[in-house]
């Protein structure tokens, strides 16, 4: 009696650790809402090359999953500074050990990606194997807004102090030279929002190299019910005297305002940048100034 209580003791201990050992995912892990971002470069034939020329693109968007792994997306992409939004549907097909891939059906858009499914249904992440903007190398991470209903977010979620990285390329214009240039780009950025979605922001650049400090005096954002958000900003920095910078940033609102992920799509300086930009929430202050 006293080995049968031990193997089962025994037993009852590795139960857990075998659960975790043998993963086991299928259409319903996938079914809800997803946020998406990603980023990467395509090859594009370009007219007067005679090889295809690379060409940093980044992308933010929803997609939903139904429980059949049908799914609908929207999503806004920028292919070397050129903005579009994009809607598209296809299907996916799950493999138990959660790797997964799917497709795009046939029409103006065609494609196929591989997926692995991580964090128990929480997110995934994709790599195109065909594309329809041409041979791709990139990486798509996606976040999980909701299992069922679609999310429902609010102008109130976005309040407090952030924090965060912009990774990404800037197009630079050269000086003779009709083709802007790509220029590697990163950056540390804070920002605070107030109620109402007002706020300030302020960030350290390194653009190719050479650090920019920057002052964003007026930002605000606009949240939307589908927890898309747009952030408009007016700026300037200490290295480059007398000059404004304006833009904006699409954002998609997670975990009820603790993060957001978006992506550049406006610049007067030009072509907006192909800058992916993540913030994470420090603080719930300052809180409504009039209390």
């Amino acid at each position: 009696m006293r080995h049968f209580r031990a193997f089962g003791s025994a037993a009852a201990l590795l139960l857990p650790l075998c659960s975790y050992a043998f993963p086991e995912c299928s259409l319903y892990t996938l079914r809800g809402t997803w946020a998406y971002q990603g980023q990467g470069t395509v090859m594009m034939n370009v007219p007067g090359s005679p090889s295809p020329v690379p060409a940093p693109y980044a992308g933010v968007g929803i997609m939903k999953i139904d429980f059949q792994g049908r799914y609908t997306a929207h999503v806004t992409d920028s292919i070397g500074g050129q903005v579009q939004n994009i809607d598209f549907a296809g299907s996916i097909q799950v493999n138990p050990d959660c790797t997964a891939t799917d497709t795009y059906p046939p029409g103006s858009l065609q494609g196929a990606d591989r997926l692995v499914i991580v964090g128990n249904g929480t997110e995934m992440y994709a790599m195109p194997t065909i594309s329809p903007m041409g041979p791709t190398a990139g990486m798509a991470h996606f976040r999980r807004l909701s299992w069922g209903e679609p999310p429902q977010c609010t102008s109130d979620m976005v309040r407090g102090y952030y924090a965060g990285p912009r990774q990404g390329t800037q197009m630079m214009p050269v000086p003779g030279q009709s083709q802007p240039t790509a220029v590697p780009f990163s950056a540390i950025h804070t920002a605070t929002f107030q109620y109402g979605g007002t706020g300030t922001a302020a960030s350290a650049a390194s653009l190719g190299g050479t650090i920019v400090d920057f002052e964003f005096p007026r930002i605000s954002i606009a949240v939307n019910a589908d927890c898309t958000a747009t952030m408009k900003y007016t700026g300037v920095a200490k290295q480059f005297p007398g000059q404004t910078f304006t833009g904006a940033v699409k954002y998609i609102v997670l975990n009820y305002g603790n993060e957001l992920i978006g992506m550049d799509i406006e610049a007067n300086t030009g072509l907006p940048g192909i800058v992916l930009d993540n913030l994470e929430r420090i603080s719930m202050v300052p809180i409504n100034p009039d209390r």
